[in-house]
């Protein structure tokens, strides 16, 4: 009896190769010819075959398909959430990314980016801190508050009692350096620079940030530099001179050029004073602050500025040794009279307090402080006449 099957055509191979497998392709899917129950088994198992193969393709692509969709559906989503919308209860789903600042250590350049970007990675910079966050301390805002207006008050007593006693009623201009030769030009520069920096230094120990603090510092060291003018305005010895507020004005703004131009950083402006000068000034009436014939401004530069690395970072160069250029004056008075007085000009070894050791902030604010006083060292008087100090104050 023959079972009536679509396989029931001729095999275009020899049974003798179909029985040795040799084609494992061609034997699944074409089942070889037999007869009765044995074709009717392999018929059957053919079949099971060929239908699990379409189950397993169709359940493949519906897992493909599955995939896509949800996938399809959580893109859509991200973006509708994602977008702008104006009703109140609106979701947003944003993506942070953590923005690394580098640092250049070659040109001190700093840039934001992604540290995984090629340009990045194959670059010359390295990870560098993250930027800090400045905030402003209260309590710190007003102890500095109450120490500025104490001060102020108090200079502002002195000066009533002094430069400004027998205020007249109408303001005038007026050069009144001649009793000083112009030192007090210098005088000037020195005290709007130093106001700057010491302001700007508790500005930043209040919580502001260093950009912000010594542009705070310049405000309100300009500000007070001008209260003094205006009021010299009004004294009967004096008057508003316009080269002082220029000399005010090149005091403040010198820290932001040392700032920018690094080689500024090695040129300092300082002052110093004789023993005598606190003793003298207290027991007679002339003006203790403006006592210039005690007195002493220097502008001092370290050796760093034209030296090349290789000599400067040497394990035993003294990298605070500098040289200072100094002026002070003698026989002159605004009290008893300046007309025999004479400047005098001096060379002297230097101390770059900036230079010690001390790398904690605290130490970095107290050096750049006590950097702006020209400690005793030995000196030469160069003129009007030569004089050898083993030890110049």
């Amino acid at each position: 009896m023959k079972i009536k099957s679509e396989y029931n055509r001729p095999h275009p191979r020899p049974l003798a190769q179909r029985e040795r497998g040799d084609n494992p392709k061609i034997l699944t899917n074409n089942p070889p010819l037999l007869s009765g129950e044995g074709l009717r088994g392999e018929v059957i198992r053919y079949r099971l075959t060929q239908e699990f193969s379409s189950m397993g393709f169709l359940l493949k692509n519906k897992c493909t398909c599955i995939v896509l969709i949800f996938f399809i559906a959580s893109l859509i989503t991200s973006s509708v959430y994602s977008g702008e919308s104006a009703g109140d209860n609106e979701i947003k789903l944003k993506l942070k990314e953590k923005k690394i600042e580098f640092a250049n250590l070659e040109t001190g350049n700093f840039k934001i980016g992604n540290p995984l970007l090629p340009e990045n990675v194959f670059s010359r910079s390295v990870l560098a801190k993250e930027k800090k966050l400045y905030k402003i301390n209260p309590w710190k805002m007003t102890a500095l508050g109450v120490v500025a207006g104490g001060i102020f008050t108090g200079l502002h007593i002195y000066y009533s009692n002094t430069w400004w006693k027998d205020k007249v009623h109408y303001f005038k201009f007026a050069q009144d350096g001649f009793y000083a030769r112009n030192m007090d030009k210098a005088s000037h520069i020195y005290t709007a620079n130093a106001f700057t920096v010491i302001t700007a230094t508790g500005f930043e120990w209040a919580g502001l940030s260093p950009s912000k603090s010594l542009l705070y510092g310049a405000i309100t060291s300009m500000a007070y530099e001008t209260y003094i003018e205006v009021n010299d305005g009004l004294a009967p010895n004096w008057g508003f001179d316009w080269v002082d507020m220029g000399a005010n004005l090149a005091g403040a703004l010198y820290p932001f050029l040392q700032n920018e131009v690094k080689p500024f950083r090695h040129i300092n402006f300082k002052w110093s004073f004789k023993p005598e000068w606190v003793k003298k000034k207290t027991t007679q009436s002339d003006d203790l602050l403006d006592d210039y014939t005690n007195m002493t401004f220097w502008v001092s530069v370290n050796p760093m500025i034209v030296l090349p690395k290789s000599i400067t970072n040497g394990k035993f160069y003294p990298k605070f040794l500098a040289f200072a250029l100094g002026m002070s004056l003698q026989d002159a008075s605004h009290v008893t009279g300046s007309t025999n007085a004479q400047s005098q000009w001096f060379i002297s070894i230097d101390w770059d307090v900036n230079q010690l050791p001390g790398k904690s902030d605290f130490m970095k604010k107290l050096k750049k402080i006590l950097n702006f006083y020209h400690f005793p060292a030995p000196a030469v008087r160069i003129s009007p006449s030569g004089i050898w100090y083993g030890l110049y104050f």
